[in-house]
């Protein structure tokens, strides 16, 4: 965690008491605190939940975990894995009370989760770790047996990052609502998943492909927002249509359509992670080369503009690892955004030469 983030610092191994927490409420009465951030090992949170309802709770163990949250009173849990195998045992839906289970959210390394359950419909949330990289062989969810009755899954990956590909959401052929956020591939297996209701696309680079909207008999919400120009253009025609033909809609909206350049060069500036006097240096030099680059006619002058980025970087301090990695980033973008066709290898060469970090 954030060392300037946490409130409380114990031992990852360290046996907690949960009920010191019992004693707090907000001004109106309600339970406090509503939210939990909690890095470590100690499992008996889902023992204090059965007697004190919790609403949000984001959890990441250190070593491999076993829980069962029958009877446990979180409505939005969050786990995330770290390379750590994490076994879940769901209540069933008969199980599921009102102050039960309302959500799960499983992130990092996906194919780490065992998922048990016997008919349990939570809402599902998956972060998966991916690529950094576009370029490479678009990411599959694991399967997840037990949970191919749900209704609702959120899948979120990087909009400039390795792709998800759609068909593995073909395991949960139950899905009346679902919503993805970032780069896709495959979308036209979509089609498949005959029951939605509700369809969301958000922050998507690339739709290719993507189904016409007459695809979902049952569709009744569809939301497009900052996705990709040309299909957009498509679908907002088509939410049109729809629309006249006195189709029964809920809310429905196609908005923020971008060009391919915005999501390279606006939205995907790789700098926004570090400290804030850094971040803005880097950022503004990002810009600038941009906007050279984007005038450029010769190779030299696309060179001339990453030099200069490189070197502004080399000033600054603290410059490690991920840094460097954020910054091959931003090179590769920059070539991917120049009139004059760079090969990678070529900016990877220019980088090295003159990077000091």
């Amino acid at each position: 965690m954030d060392k300037k983030k946490f409130d409380v610092l114990v031992e990852r191994e360290s046996a907690l008491n949960w009920h010191a927490f019992d004693a707090y409420t907000t001004p109106a009465g309600s339970l406090w605190p509503r939210f939990f951030y909690y890095y470590g090992n100690d499992i008996g949170f889902l023992e204090w939940s059965k007697k004190r309802a919790i609403e949000d709770f984001f959890w990441q163990p250190s070593k491999p975990a076993d829980i069962n949250l029958y009877a446990a009173q979180i409505r939005n849990l969050t786990v995330r894995s770290n390379n750590i195998p994490v076994k879940i045992a769901l209540p069933s839906g008969e199980d599921n009370n009102n102050l039960g289970l309302r959500s799960l959210s499983l992130s990092g390394d996906l194919e780490n989760f065992e998922i048990l359950s016997e008919n349990a419909n939570p809402y599902i949330r998956l972060y998966p770790n991916v690529k950094r990289d576009r370029s490479v062989l678009p990411y599959r969810l694991p399967v997840f047996k037990a949970l191919e009755k749900i209704t609702w899954v959120d899948v979120v990956v990087e909009p400039l990052g390795q792709p998800l590909d759609c068909e593995c959401l073909l395991q949960f052929s139950n899905l009346q609502g679902l919503n993805l956020t970032g780069n896709l591939s495959n979308v036209a297996s979509l089609k498949k998943l005959e029951k939605l209701e509700s369809l969301a696309i958000r922050y998507a680079p690339n739709l290719e492909n993507f189904p016409s909207l007459n695809a979902w008999d049952n569709l009744k919400s569809f939301i497009g927002w900052n996705i990709e120009e040309i299909t957009g253009k498509r679908l907002k025609t088509e939410l049109k249509e729809l629309i006249k033909s006195g189709k029964e809609l809920e809310y429905c909206s196609v908005s923020k359509l971008r060009s391919s350049v915005w999501f390279t060069t606006e939205y995907g500036i790789p700098f926004t992670n570090w400290e804030s006097k850094n971040a803005k240096i880097a950022t503004k030099a990002y810009k600038t080369a941009l906007q050279k680059i984007a005038k450029g006619k010769t190779e030299n002058e696309v060179k001339q503009a990453l030099v200069e980025l490189i070197e502004t970087i080399n000033k600054l301090p603290n410059i490690e690892t991920v840094e460097r990695e954020d910054t091959s980033i931003a090179i590769q973008q920059l070539i991917e955004a120049s009139p004059v066709k760079i090969q990678q290898e070529t900016a990877n060469n220019w980088f090295d030469e003159v990077r000091d970090f």
